[in-house]
């Protein structure tokens, strides 16, 4: 029941996880393309230009995943967080706000729990702090050296070999320095498993909000919020 309501949650589910598609997409390596092809022939570095790309997805990632528990809130519960809100709810009939407020208390040990969630202070951290998630990449480059990059930290699109003897400078070829999907981490654990793990805890949320719906509002009529 109340689909419509329903509909607005799994749109942000489906966008998280097309951000989350568009983080794995953005480190692929160049097309092989005539162009691209002629371009490396000649030891052109192409620049896929990953890290903006991945970086912006991943901030829309974890928006679109944490807005779920509020959304549901907002719908089917109780949210009091602006004046506009306790407007509109104090002027829907009492039998249900009764009702929504007894679909917050019950939904309330799930919502808090998600809300804990280590990615969920990620976005926290991302939109209320610093302005940058604590996301890491690291990769060992063929020539001994470490590289570590963030959001702001941007690493080089290449490395090339130090070569002391002028006469072994033809050795000094760049080498492009392109991520893989496991290099990257976020506070000590691997992000895309993070990212997957947090993308179904906020649709198995939805799944229980369904059931905590159905046992209270049922077949009940619920009000729109206000747009």
């Amino acid at each position: 029941m109340h689909e419509e309501l329903w509909a607005g949650i799994e749109l942000k589910l489906q966008n998280a996880e097309f951000h989350l598609q568009q983080m794995e997409r953005s480190l692929e390596p160049p097309e092989r393309n005539a162009m691209n092809i002629a371009l490396q022939a000649s030891r052109a570095i192409i620049d896929t230009r990953w890290q903006r790309a991945f970086y912006a997805h991943f901030d829309a990632f974890l928006s679109a995943a944490r807005s779920v528990p509020e959304i549901i809130q907002c719908c089917f519960g109780v949210d009091l967080g602006n004046s506009m809100m306790k407007s509109w709810f104090g002027k829907l009939p009492a039998s249900e706000q009764a009702r929504r407020k007894d679909f917050k208390k019950q939904f309330k040990s799930d919502y808090d729990n998600f809300r804990a969630l280590p990615l969920g202070t990620a976005r926290h951290i991302s939109e209320h702090r610093t302005g940058v998630a604590p996301v890491k990449v690291t990769i060992s480059g063929r020539f001994g050296v470490t590289y570590v990059g963030t959001p702001i930290d941007r690493l080089p699109i290449s490395e090339t070999r130090q070569i002391n003897d002028p006469a072994l400078g033809w050795m000094a070829k760049p080498i492009p320095l392109q991520p893989r999907w496991d290099d990257f981490n976020i506070e000590g654990q691997p992000l895309f498993p993070a990212c997957q793990a947090y993308l179904s805890c906020a649709r198995g949320l939805m799944y229980k909000a369904r059931t905590v719906s159905q046992q209270i509002h049922g077949t009940k009529s619920l009000t729109f919020p206000p747009s």
